[in-house]
C-alpha cells in the first residue's frame, strides 16, 4: 500500500508539472489575448476577431474526434497528452514566424488557431482519461485547480522576466516572443508527459454521436424539457461574456500596439485574472450555486466595459490600466461560463444525456460566437468612439438578466427526492 502512494506521489508531481507548463505556454501566446493582439498589429482586424470563434470550433471538432484517437492509443494514452502540446507548439511557432515574415498571415493564424482548438480538445479529453485512471478522486480536483493557477503565475513571472530586454526593440517583433515563449512551454509540458508512463485503466470510451444525432436530440430536449430551453438561451445570452477577452484585446492593440511591452503587460493582467478566477468561483459556486456565477459572471463583464465608458469620460482611454482592469474583470468573467454550464446540465440531466446535450449547447454558442465575433472584433478597433464598448455593455446586462434563468442552488445542495430534472426557482 505504502508503495503504491508513492507511485501515486510520483505521478502526481509529474501531471502537476506537466499541466503547470502546459498552461504556462498557452496562457503566454492564448487566442483569447495573444494572437487577436498580434494580428491585430498586423491591421488584419476582420480576421482578429474570428480567432477566438474559430477555435471554439476546433475544440468540437476535437471533442468529437477524441474518443476514436484515444481508442486507438488505449493504455499509453499519455502519449496523446504528449503529442497534442508539441503539435500546438509547432502551430504556435507557425503562427510567430508567419507573423515575423508577413507571409500569409490571416490564412496562416486562422487555420492554426483551428488546428489549435482541434488538439486542445483531443488532449482535454486524454487527459481527463489519465488522471481518471492515474490518481485517486479525491486528488483529480485538487491537481486540475493548482495546475491552472500556478500555470497562471508561472506566466505572469515569465513576463516579467523577459520585459527588461525590449527596451529598444521593435515592438511587433517584441510581442512575437510571447508566442516563441509559450511555444516552449507546451514543449516541454509534452516532453514531461512522455514521462508520465502508461495508464492503469485499459478503459475504452464510447464512440461519440454523429454530429446530426447530437443535433436531433438536442433539439427533441428543447421541445421538450423546459429546462433546457432556459439553459440554451442563458448559453447563448452569454456568448458576449465569452468574447470579451478577446474584445478588450482588440480595444487595447488599437491604443497601444506601438508600445514596448504593452502586450506582455495584458498577459500579467489576464494571469492575474485566471489566478482569482480560480480562487473566486469555487466560493461562489458553494455559495450560490449556478444562479449566482452567472449573475456575478454577466456583472463583471458589465463593469469592464464601465471601466472603459468611465475612463473615455475622464479622459483617460488609452491608458494601460484601463485596458488591463477591463481584461482582468473579463478573464474572471469568462472562467464561470463553462463551469456554470457543467453545473446546470449535472444538476437536471440523466448521466446518458449529458454530454449530448452540453455538445448542443457548445454546437449553438460557436456559431453564435462565429457570426457575433466578426462584429465585435470590427467594432472592437474603434478606440475614440464609445459606442462599440456601449454595445458590449448592452449585450452584458442582457446576459445579467438571462442568468436569472438560471437554477438557485448547486447540484450538491439538492434536497434529497427532488426531482432534478425540474428547475428550482
Amino acid at each position: 500500500m505504502a508503495g503504491m502512494d508513492v507511485v501515486v506521489g510520483g505521478r502526481y508531481g509529474l501531471l502537476l508539472t506537466q499541466g503547470t507548463l502546459y498552461n504556462m505556454g498557452l496562457q503566454v501566446a492564448n487566442v483569447s489575448v495573444v494572437l487577436p493582439f498580434v494580428l491585430a498589429q498586423q491591421g488584419i482586424i476582420w480576421a482578429a476577431g474570428l480567432l477566438y470563434p474559430a477555435f471554439m470550433i476546433g475544440i468540437l471538432v476535437g471533442d468529437s474526434g477524441a474518443p476514436f484517437v484515444i481508442a486507438r492509443f488505449r493504455r499509453v494514452k499519455h502519449l496523446v497528452v504528449a503529442g497534442t502540446a508539441i503539435v500546438m507548439a509547432a502551430l504556435i511557432a507557425l503562427n510567430a514566424t508567419a507573423a515575423r515574415v508577413d507571409l500569409l498571415v490571416a490564412a496562416v493564424f486562422l487555420s492554426t488557431t483551428i488546428a489549435i482548438g482541434v488538439t486542445t480538445g483531443i488532449s482535454n479529453v486524454a487527459y481527463s482519461e489519465v488522471i481518471s485512471s492515474m490518481l485517486p478522486e479525491a486528488r483529480r480536483g485538487d491537481l486540475i485547480l493548482t495546475q491552472g493557477a500556478i500555470g497562471a503565475v508561472v506566466a505572469i513571472a515569465t513576463t516579467l522576466i523577459v520585459v527588461p530586454f525590449l527596451t529598444g526593440r521593435d515592438p511587433a517583433h517584441g510581442h512575437l516572443d510571447l508566442l516563441w515563449l509559450g511555444a516552449a512551454g507546451l514543449v516541454s509540458a509534452g516532453v514531461t508527459a512522455a514521462f508520465v508512463g502508461q495508464s492503469w485503466s485499459g478503459s475504452h470510451p464510447l464512440p461519440p454521436k454523429p454530429f446530426n444525432e447530437v443535433c436531433h436530440d438536442g433539439l427533441s430536449a428543447a421541445r421538450s424539457q423546459p429546462w433546457f430551453r432556459k439553459y440554451i438561451v442563458t448559453q447563448l445570452m452569454f456568448v458576449p461574456i465569452t468574447l470579451g477577452m478577446t474584445f478588450f484585446s482588440l480595444h487595447a492593440s488599437a491604443a497601444h500596439s506601438d508600445k514596448v511591452g504593452s502586450l506582455h503587460t495584458l498577459v500579467v493582467f489576464t494571469s492575474a485574472g485566471m489566478v482569482v478566477g480560480a480562487l473566486l468561483w469555487r466560493i461562489v459556486y458553494r455559495l450560490l450555486g449556478v444562479r449566482g456565477m452567472l449573475v456575478i459572471s454577466a456583472l463583471l463583464g458589465s463593469t469592464a466595459a464601465v471601466v472603459c465608458i468611465v475612463a473615455d469620460a475622464s479622459g483617460e482611454r488609452s491608458e494601460m490600466w484601463v485596458h488591463g482592469v477591463a481584461l482582468v474583470l473579463a478573464t474572471v468573467a469568462n472562467q464561470a461560463v463553462f463551469a456554470a454550464a457543467i453545473g446546470w446540465i449535472s444538476a437536471f440531466a440523466a448521466d446518458h444525456e449529458r454530454a449530448t446535450l452540453i455538445g448542443f449547447g457548445s454546437v449553438l454558442a460557436a456559431v453564435e460566437a462565429v457570426l457575433l465575433g466578426g462584429v465585435l472584433g470590427s467594432l472592437a478597433h474603434h478606440t475614440d468612439e464609445i459606442w462599440p464598448v456601449t454595445i458590449l455593455l448592452g449585450l452584458n446586462l442582457l446576459a445579467v438578466a438571462a442568468a436569472a434563468q438560471a437554477p438557485t442552488r448547486p447540484p450538491d445542495r439538492a434536497a434529497n427526492g427532488q426531482d432534478h430534472r425540474q428547475p428550482r426557482d
